[in-house]
């Protein structure tokens, strides 16, 4: 009998397709095989999420901060992913974290390396101590010789590449191996250097004998698929540009069975699910359990019982019952047979966990992380496939769809592969991040060369590019070129879409109370647009760039005017901000970006704005609310400076057009600030300011009650076209045009002027 090694799952399903009645050998994917095959001798492997747990344990006397990552429980669940790549990449290249550290010749890391080697020495004495151990701390290990009883020979399918340690297991077995692969000019440098051979060519299929390190050429791929390329100008127009191309290539004589949708971001399934009302598709990635009642359920009365109050509208029928009854009993009795047999083998293996946490809140999030990765197979029964980019390795397809192939998406750039710089991976004998990004480029040149037919598109505007794999996978690629595809296939879906509204808009409608500057500003300039956002509460909760620096700059002054007292001069004061902006944001390579762009702006925030803080009494940010002519209104202060008769009301905007002559909102938040303070500050000459964080320079406040009455008065009760919206700037009245309102607006579609 011969043992049969596979990528993935799929490639299994697929070789057992044409295999009846007959004797099978046996099989496993690579990952499965490598688990089973090694033996730790007297202890045991630390469950995949309790390491967490005892990761949190080992960090207690750590300056986890300087790694950007925050020491909140809640928080370093998942934040600790980071951690734990970068170890389990240095166990599979067998180097040790000295050795990194020798390479690090200009001490870039020297300080984080530093404590991750102290992590990882108080980890593995925690593990020891309860007799456990994790994959990365594996030394010695023997072969389990009973898997390979009556096995003559293991067929080995690589469609990646071997790491040390995965050699290393392969040659202390004694059945002889054969490894089968093809190349290209992307995985050839990684291929001979984890087998260790030499001269092997592009566009070809070998197998490597590994006993005896022969290598045979089998075949030659000469294949050369049709391949176009179009772009789109909305990435939701992919949608028709999918189901498009499906009917073109079942046309031309493809199988539907034969044809692939590959999403390099999973998450676009989502979309395509909404408009496959023909149940053509079938989801190798599944429907998300995220997406089910019971996790829904269980998230609502986390969220509730970590303060959100409007979160218990959607558990307050279950609360009770979750307060009697132990957490997994809970579950059991509230999910349905169908998320039962998902998560029934999963809720026993939690139920061992309980006795680990201290609380019941902290407990249920342990299980909602564990569940959140689960998903319902079998998504839709249809012949055409739709699979992420790793689903697709060692598989052919004769017409493959690509979608997303934008360089914010392909490559996919791994967290662990930016902490440290190509210079010291190389040095270090680390995969760096070219041979990442070479790997990637295989899988996707494979499953293009292997095609008859492909179909690749990408978003094409002011925030959106093609990758530059596109020039590498197709060198004959000239954006300049591109064909535009929008128009093309705009009526490919029109059949499933025609009978749906979006929203219906009344035209007559309550205002609600308190009124906020911005929600005021949206009235003047579109009551339609305040009706869809503020009525229906249809909010885009997708943050832009801008308004994520935001969020974070502002939490982090309010964090750090707090503590002023351990503030004495403008360096702490920067220093401090920079501590706790980079405590907020995780992703490496964002903060990166941010201190790029913002570094210097928030020194010069701090030199400016030190002596202001620290010698003002200050109130952090505050919510006001008051009553002007018979109506509520409320704003947000970001702060308040106190002086002996004078009141400061500031606000901080990192927006680049804050400086702008046309600062019309800010006009109705400065007003809303200085009649507020004038009546909670009697006798006090009252002072609003503008902090234009990213021109570095404060703007006095501009007070216009008169234009505020005006506008109060004339409040609108029915919707008014766009292109008739008047309204004053600097005394001056001003249209603004349709184009100018509705360009960016994200409900143009919903009130017809997309």
């Amino acid at each position: 009998m011969n043992l049969k090694i596979f990528t993935t799952q799929r490639q299994i399903r697929k070789w057992l397709e044409d295999k009846n009645n007959e004797f099978l050998d046996k099989y496993y994917t690579l990952g499965e095989f490598l688990q089973k095959i090694v033996v730790v001798e007297g202890v045991k492997f630390v469950d995949k999420d309790l390491r967490k747990k005892y990761l949190f344990e080992a960090v207690k006397n750590v300056d986890l901060e300087r790694l950007g990552i925050s020491r909140n429980f809640l928080d370093f669940f998942s934040d600790s992913d980071f951690i734990f790549s970068f170890f389990n990449e240095l166990f599979l290249e067998r180097v040790d974290i000295e050795r990194v550290k020798l390479s690090d010749v200009y001490l870039d890391y020297e300080y984080h390396l530093e404590i991750l080697e102290e992590i990882l020495k108080n980890y593995k004495n925690l593990l020891e101590k309860d007799g456990y151990i994790d994959k990365f701390l594996i030394e010695d290990f023997r072969i389990n010789e009973g898997l390979l009883e009556g096995i003559d020979k293991i067929e080995m399918r690589l469609d990646g590449y071997l790491s040390r340690f995965d050699m290393e297991v392969l040659e202390k077995i004694e059945v002889p191996i054969f490894i089968e692969f093809d190349t290209d000019r992307f995985n050839i440098p990684l291929l001979e250097k984890s087998l260790k051979t030499a001269n092997l060519k592009q566009n070809r299929r070998y197998v490597y004998d590994f006993k005896n390190k022969k290598l045979t050429e089998i075949s030659e791929n000469k294949n050369s698929p049709d391949i176009e390329i179009g772009y789109v100008s909305e990435r939701i127009n992919q949608i028709n540009y999918v189901f498009a191309k499906v009917m073109e290539f079942y046309s031309d004589g493809i199988e539907p069975e034969k044809i692939a949708v590959i999403l390099p971001d999973e998450e676009f399934s989502e979309f395509l699910k909404l408009f496959d009302s023909k149940r053509n598709l079938n989801f190798a990635m599944g429907e998300s359990f995220t997406n089910s009642d019971i996790y829904i359920k269980l998230k609502s009365i986390f969220e509730y019982l970590s303060g959100d109050e409007e979160a218990l509208k959607k558990c307050e029928d279950v609360i009770e019952e979750f307060e009697k009854l132990d957490l997994i009993e809970f579950i059991r009795e509230k999910a349905t047979p169908k998320e039962l047999k998902v998560i029934d083998e999963e809720l026993y293996r939690l139920k061992t966990f309980e006795e680990f946490f201290d609380n019941k809140k902290d407990f249920l999030y342990f299980v909602l992380e564990r569940l959140k990765d689960k998903s319902f197979d079998d998504v839709y029964s249809g012949l055409v496939t739709c699979m992420g980019v790793l689903e697709s390795r060692g598989m052919e397809f004769d017409g493959v769809i690509i979608l997303d192939f934008n360089e914010d998406v392909v490559p996919s750039v791994s967290e662990s592969d930016l902490f440290l710089n190509t210079f010291i991976r190389k040095h270090s004998n680390l995969p760096t991040k070219e041979d990442r990004e070479n790997l990637q480029k295989h899988y996707y040149y494979q499953i293009i060369k292997n095609a008859k037919k492909v179909a690749i598109s990408y978003v094409k505007n002011e925030e959106k590019s093609p990758s530059r794999f596109l020039y590498e996978l197709n060198p004959g690629f000239d954006e300049e070129k591109a064909v535009k595809i929008d128009e093309k296939y705009k009526f490919a879906v029109l059949e499933y879409s025609k009978e749906k509204e979006i929203a219906r808009y009344d035209d007559e409608f309550d205002i609600k109370f308190p009124l906020y500057p911005t929600q005021l500003k949206t009235l003047i300039e579109c009551p339609k647009r305040y009706y869809f956002a503020n009525v229906l509460e249809i909010v885009n909760e997708e943050e832009s760039e801008e308004e994520f620096f935001g969020n974070i700059f502002h939490d982090a002054v309010e964090e750090v005017v707090k503590n002023k007292s351990k503030i004495n001069n403008e360096k702490e004061y920067y220093n401090a901000l920079i501590d706790e902006i980079t405590k907020r944001i995780t992703d490496k390579k964002l903060l990166f970006d941010v201190l790029v762009k913002w570094d210097d702006k928030i020194k010069k925030f701090a030199k400016k704005d030190f002596e202001e803080m620290k010698y003002s009494k200050t109130l952090p940010e505050k919510y006001i609310k008051f009553n002007y002519k018979g109506l509520d209104l409320a704003a947000r202060v970001d702060r308040i400076d106190l002086k002996n008769d004078e009141i400061v009301l500031i606000d901080y905007k990192t927006s680049k057009s804050a400086e702008s002559s046309e600062n019309y909102p800010y006009e109705l938040q400065t007003t809303f600030y200085f009649l507020w303070a004038k009546e909670n500050f009697k006798g006090k000459n009252i002072k609003t300011i503008i902090w234009d964080i990213f021109n570095s320079k404060k703007i006095e406040g501009v007070v216009k009650t008169k234009t505020l009455d005006d506008v109060l008065s004339n409040l609108p009760k029915k919707v008014r076209e766009a292109e008739d919206i008047v309204y004053e700037i600097n005394g001056k009245e001003k249209t603004k045009t349709a184009a100018e309102i509705c360009k960016y607006c994200e409900y143009k579609t919903a009130c017809g002027r997309e």
